[in-house]
């Protein structure tokens, strides 16, 4: 089930409030355009009645009903009323009904997939438009805000004997279920205990252990002020460069920033900055690049325009307008904008010419009981904090963005799921949103995910990948080649070669025959319903464990596509027993232990899994467990000092 709300009225909804931030932190010069941008969205549908999204039936056996969709678009018509000062008692009327239905449901509150997915945005309505509003106070009634607080609660006091801000212990990286729903767990329990801690029907209740709401509070400080500074130092985040749940992780931040105290605040408002410089540096016309995980089913097939791409239409207007957005209201109705020199970087990183990005993440681990948030016996996944284990590479070049995450080639027990689930690798061109290359590991049967499905070594825009054996629901290992922006491939061989308006690129499988086809590809989902790719061509390797490799350059580097073809038919690959050698287009020699026992190694040196930088490229840097960045174009230069 997605996890979006394709209803066109819910972003207008959503869009409402800018410029409403408690306390706004000076940021450098503002990014002009985002304003008006969303002003000019909201207006359009100005004087419009709610229209409510359909409560859907439990996702699984012993769940709530699935009623995400149904309290965003709620949430979404309060805020527009509330911003514009229109229908306020309808307003107040809509939030006062979904607050019944969550009381009327008990165990609604505690399914993961619906509650606190909304549960933050209307604290934050609260915060703006509530009794002691800071924007327009008593739009949102006192008698509103009661109702609204007590299903909230409900949720805080159950939660909180599985989520506890322990951050002496476990640095924060330990956890229950995704990095996305830790998030808005945590956010929820802050915002709840900063909202109710002085209210005479909230302030003597304790939570399981005996802390009050005042206590739970103070330690939630504590604790995202040790999360953001984790996050500098070790990773940015483990669910990588995942547009949709990217955007559900960070949301709860940007309430930090506009309502907590001043050094909460300041270090949310340093986290989206570096969350920012992060995504700018890579993305081509608003299309992330690079190796990525959790990217599920057929969606790395395409381009989505909701979530992170959204905002990057608002923030710096490239890309393409989102109409079908649900999830970034928190963003929309805060003051919060990248600085100037992050927009700089959005806008012109590529204007030199190409660059490396190199960044480690977090991955290895314990995993946890994989069920609920909130369950009786749960585990929480624990996270190494010794080094993380992937390497996430890519190559950015004028016309497209190559990338991977490498990592060894380990069984799935040394890795947490969500950092396994679903890993991305590929092309992506400049020419067309939706144009790519694709080489995956398809998923098995009626599975969703595959996880720990390929291995991978990469210089510059070349790239060798596995299947891996120790995969876990791992189908056909194939590569899929868009239609969109790409030419019909022709087949030389063992090679395919493929032309864009921009780069030349060569797929070609290593001592095996394979098919080129014209499939559709689909995956069915667990939940039984077809999703589909775009159209496209794929490669079927015969042999499932070949080694495929990608080649991609730019046509500016050649004066014709024969000349490619002719240079990458020359690097021919030798298999020495199982190590595959090979000297790419670029002149580097990579080696690929087909039997996924040795390091690959990059000019007779072995891939560093530990490398000295956590991030490393020409516009952002900072040393590994350090928690100083540094963003950084030109002359321009913002140090962000997590550890201050």
């Amino acid at each position: 089930m997605t996890s979006y709300l394709p209803c066109k009225l819910i972003l207008i909804f959503l869009l409402a409030s800018l410029g409403a931030s408690a306390k706004a932190t000076q940021q450098d010069q503002a990014v002009d355009g985002f304003k008006v941008r969303v002003e000019a969205m909201f207006r359009a549908v100005t004087g419009q009645p709610l229209k409510r999204a359909k409560k859907e039936p439990p996702l699984r056996p012993g769940s709530g009903n699935y009623t995400r969709a149904y309290s965003y678009s709620i949430v979404g018509y309060a805020a527009r009323c509330f911003y514009l000062g229109e229908m306020l008692d309808e307003a107040n009327a809509a939030l006062f009904e979904n607050a019944q239905h969550y009381l009327d449901n008990p165990k609604d509150i505690i399914d993961r997939d619906s509650f606190h997915w909304h549960a933050d945005i209307v604290m934050r309505l609260i915060d703006m438009y509530g009794p002691e509003g800071k924007v327009h106070a008593g739009r949102l009634t006192a008698e509103t805000e009661v109702a609204c607080l007590k299903p909230i609660w409900i949720y805080v006091k159950t939660s909180a004997k599985y989520n506890k801000p322990d951050h002496a212990t476990t640095k924060t990286w330990q956890f229950h279920s995704t990095e996305n729903h830790h998030a808005m767990d945590f956010t929820t329990h802050w915002h709840f205990s900063k909202i109710a801690r002085n209210k005479p029907e909230y302030r003597e209740l304790k939570l399981v252990g005996g802390s009050t709401l005042e206590q739970h509070y103070r330690a939630w400080n504590e604790y995202i002020v040790v999360y953001c500074r984790e996050r500098a130092k070790k990773g940015v985040c483990i669910e990588i460069m995942c547009p949709g749940y990217n955007t559900v992780w960070l949301k709860g931040f940007h309430n930090f920033r506009d309502f907590g105290e001043p050094e909460v605040s300041k270090s949310a408002e340093m986290l989206l900055d570096l969350y920012w410089a992060y995504w700018s540096q890579e993305q081509l016309d608003g299309v992330e690049g690079g190796g990525k995980t959790r990217v599920r089913n057929v969606n790395g097939f395409k381009h989505g325009t909701h979530g992170i791409p959204a905002l990057g239409w608002y923030y710096f207007g490239i890309g393409s307008q989102d109409k079908d957005a649900t999830t970034e209201l928190n963003a929309l109705l805060s003051d919060y904008q990248p600085p100037s020199l992050v927009a700089e970087i959005a806008h012109a990183s590529r204007a030199d010419g190409p660059y490396e990005i190199r960044q480690r993440a977090q991955g290895l681990g314990e995993q946890g009981t994989e069920n609920a948030v909130m369950a009786d016996g749960v585990t929480p996944n624990k996270f190494r904090t010794d080094g993380g284990g992937i390497v996430r590479y890519s190559y950015c070049d004028p016309a497209f963005t190559i990338g991977t995450l490498m990592t060894e080639a380990r069984p799935l027990k040394d890795w947490v799921h969500i950092s396994a689930q679903s890993r991305w690798q590929g092309v992506v061109f400049g020419d067309s949103p939706g144009a790519r290359i694709v080489p995956v590991v398809r998923p098995a049967g009626k599975a969703r995910d595959v996880l720990n499905g390929h291995w991978s070594v990469q210089s510059k825009g070349s790239l060798i990948t596995q299947k891996l054996k120790g995969n876990k629901a791992g189908g056909p290992m194939i590569v899929w080649i868009s239609e969109e922006g790409i030419g019909k491939p022709v087949r030389d061989g063992e090679l395919v070669f493929v032309e864009t308006k921009g780069a030349y690129a060569a797929v070609r499988v290593v001592g095996s025959e394979f098919e080129l086809a014209d499939k559709q590809v689909s995956n069915p989902s667990i939940e039984g319903d077809i999703r589909i790719a775009p159209p496209g061509r794929t490669i079927l390797p015969k042999d499932d464990f070949a080694a495929v490799i990608l080649e991609v350059m730019a046509k500016k580097d050649f004066k014709t596509f024969e000349d490619f073809r002719t240079k990458v038919k020359a690097s021919k690959p030798e298999m020495n027993g199982a190590l595959l050698v090979y000297q790419t287009v670029y002149g580097d020699r990579l080696s690929f232990d087909t039997s996924q026992k040795q390091t690959p190694t990059i000019n007779e040196k072995p891939v560093d899994y530990t490398p000295p930088k956590v991030l490393e490229s020409p516009f952002l840097n900072a040393d590994y467990d350090k928690g100083v960045v540094t963003i950084q174009k030109g002359g321009q230069k913002k140090i962000l000092d997590f550890t201050r």
